[in-house]
């Protein structure tokens, strides 16, 4: 009764405002050509949802517990090495499938994978074949299907087995008759159970940090089964682009520090409920930590989680908050139902940070000493705007009465944009890189590109592995994943107060149709048509008008603050050259208002640095306020 209910009051009609004749400010950023933002139909998503919703209380309330027992008993190197002799024993699908499809050169390195792995690699517990460079090639009969013609195909959420197709989900059977582990129970189940022990913790972190987890899930699903995985040139380049795609490496190395911190919430103001904090504390007095990530991030994101985790081996008690861009900020920190004037969300969050900090110091009297901010990338941004000592309320007409905002003793921003409208430009750039192919082959490179990632994700993705990106490409996936988190932001902020630009309708149970209308959106476009009207009607300084863009763009910039920042000596800032958010006049700035404040590398891209242990020292040095000595050392100016 309860399906046929949901469908019945489901039904979205997707519809996109036109914006053609459009002609007020940021005009020409509507009528820019774009790459098309890829869509999944999804005529069977209410029913998911709900089928979705059912496998996320069994990975809460019996996969979790039951693997924690598991992993208690069986060390992580150990299950590692299992998962790679279970899936060493799916030779025989890879090879058939392979040969199904006409791939007899990647059927030969299976062949040659199987040998060497069952063999050298003492019956698949250890790859030294992929250390040799026979990396997998993983197809299955879901994807041979595709191969043969069944392309596209309705998606589907299975019970117990999540993400699928109707095609896929067929292809269970001859998956199932072609697993030696299927013909020895309970070989598959204890298979599947040991490769999700392993992630499910953070499975659920990353459900529980999205905003719509379905959403992303089904179209990075629905595009890695869509794409030829043997279609592609393994090319590499070097430049800031490539490097930037390493931050996809900046992540804790205790894979459960994450779930080590309390989740503790904080009141604001008693319209809304309490914001979400996460907190490593220190078993002795210690220096507090306050962290703050990137655009879109949250908390238990794996780059703030990351820098808390280097933060905590010095000997710091850590406190992590989302990006006043991240749905969990926006709906119990903000003053603004629109995040993204930086000044106002800096105020925004060093408001939230006051009260946790008192909050903190009720709750844990005598445990915390100097306090100390650090950020990456658009939080570091607004570090530095809460050391330049900003006040930039929302509505300025309406008094708010706060206690005096809390002083910190050291700032560390690392990878902070410095011009604004610089930083928008180059990631709706970056989306649109693919434009500048050749139209016949645009749809190709587009796939080879998703084909890599596919490739990657299958394979032992580790920091030191050459990723096979050119430059271009790299700058693509960064603009995609970027596109992601913009999705989401509006999403949000019209759940919060719908200013009548979107003009489908929202629902919890099929939102695809809504996602689709805001695909359409680049950063400068959610500028001019959401941002600036936003803070227009609030802010007498602020105009609709290219005049009116203009000062909050000239308010945005790290320029307006420069004299404070200047003058601050507790302000550290670590950038690289050729980070992609910095014009060559945005490095020369950083080096003259800063002076030695300013570790700078020749290169990392944006973030692609920030994970290797020589890194993780140079962090750790600026904590420490090492001021007498070069944390940079060797490679920084």
């Amino acid at each position: 009764m309860l399906v046929p209910m949901v469908l019945a009051c489901a039904t979205v009609e997707y519809r996109e405002r036109d914006w053609s004749s459009y002609d007020g400010p940021g005009a020409a950023h509507f009528q820019a050509e774009e790459v098309e933002f890829p869509h999944v139909d999804d005529p069977l998503e209410p029913l998911n949802r709900v089928t979705a919703w059912v496998n996320y209380e069994l990975l809460l309330w019996f996969i979790a517990p039951t693997a924690h027992v598991y992993r208690a008993f069986l060390p992580r190197p150990v299950r590692t090495h299992v998962a790679k002799a279970f899936e060493n024993l799916l030779f025989p699908t890879r090879f058939l499938n392979n040969l199904l499809q006409g791939n007899l050169r990647e059927g030969g390195v299976e062949v040659s994978r199987f040998a060497i792995n069952s063999t050298v690699g003492l019956f698949g517990l250890f790859d030294p074949a992929q250390s040799w460079g026979l990396h997998p090639y993983p197809e299955d009969f879901g994807q041979t299907f595709a191969k043969w013609g069944w392309k596209p195909s309705t998606y589907v959420f299975l019970p117990f087995l999540g993400p699928s197709t109707m095609r896929d989900g067929l292809s269970e059977v001859p998956e199932a008759l072609a697993d030696p582990a299927f013909y020895f129970f309970p070989a598959s189940v204890v298979r599947g159970y040991n490769k999700l022990s392993n992630h499910v913790a953070s499975d659920l972190r990353l459900i529980d940090s999205s905003y719509d987890a379905y959403q992303t899930g089904r179209t990075l699903y629905t595009l890695q089964r869509e794409v030829d995985l043997t279609n592609f040139e393994w090319r590499a380049e070097d430049g800031g682009p490539t490097q930037t795609l390493n931050a996809v490496f900046l992540a804790p190395r205790d894979p459960d520090f994450a779930q080590r911190a309390r989740t503790e919430h904080v009141r604001l103001d008693h319209a809304r409920p309490a914001l979400p904090f996460s907190l490593w504390l220190q078993p002795e007095p210690a220096p507090l930590l306050f962290v703050l990530p990137g655009f879109g991030g949250n908390r238990l994101g794996d780059s703030a989680v990351a820098i808390a985790e280097v933060a905590y081996e010095r000997g710091h008690s850590v406190v992590a908050i989302s990006s006043p861009t991240n749905w969990e900020f926006m709906r119990f920190g903000a003053s603004v139902t629109v995040p993204g004037f930086g000044p106002v969300d800096a105020y925004d969050v060093h408001v939230a940070l006051t009260a946790i900090d008192a909050e903190l110091e009720v709750r844990h009297p005598g445990r915390l000493q100097e306090r100390r901010l650090a950020g990456i990338s658009l939080g570091a941004y607004e570090a530095l705007l809460i050391a330049a000592h900003g006040d930039e309320r929302a509505d300025r007409s309406v008094s708010r009465e706060h206690e005096a905002l809390m002083e910190f003793e050291l700032f560390l921003a690392l990878n902070s944009p410095v011009n604004f409208e610089h930083a928008l430009l180059q990631l709706d750039r970056f989306y649109n890189t693919p434009l500048s192919f050749p139209p016949e082959e645009r749809a190709a490179r587009i796939e080879q590109i998703y084909a890599k990632v596919l490739y990657l994700s299958n394979g032992d993705l580790r920091p030191g592995l050459e990723l096979p990106f050119t430059n271009d490409e790299a700058r693509f996936l960064i603009g995609i994943a970027f596109r992601f988190d913009l999705q989401n932001l509006i999403l949000q902020s019209q759940e919060l107060f719908d200013a009548g630009v979107l003009l489908t309708r929202r629902s919890r149970w099929n939102m695809a149709p809504a996602f689709r209308e805001v695909s359409h959106y680049s950063f400068m476009e959610f500028f001019y048509a959401f941002l600036l009207p936003y803070f227009a009607a609030r802010d007498d300084r602020i105009t609709l008008d290219e005049g009116g863009g203009r000062r909050m763009f000239e308010r945005t910039d790290l320029r307006a603050v420069a004299d404070e920042l200047r003058a601050d000596e507790r302000v550290r800032v670590l950038a690289n050259e050729n980070d992609f958010l910095l014009r060559p006049e945005d490095v020369a700035w950083l080096r003259e208002t800063l002076g030695d404040r300013l570790t700078l590398f020749e290169e990392g891209g944006h973030l692609g640095n920030l994970h290797g242990e020589y890194l993780r020292g140079v962090i750790g040095a600026m904590l420490d306020q090492d001021a007498d000595d070069d944390p940079g050392g060797n490679g920084a100016e």
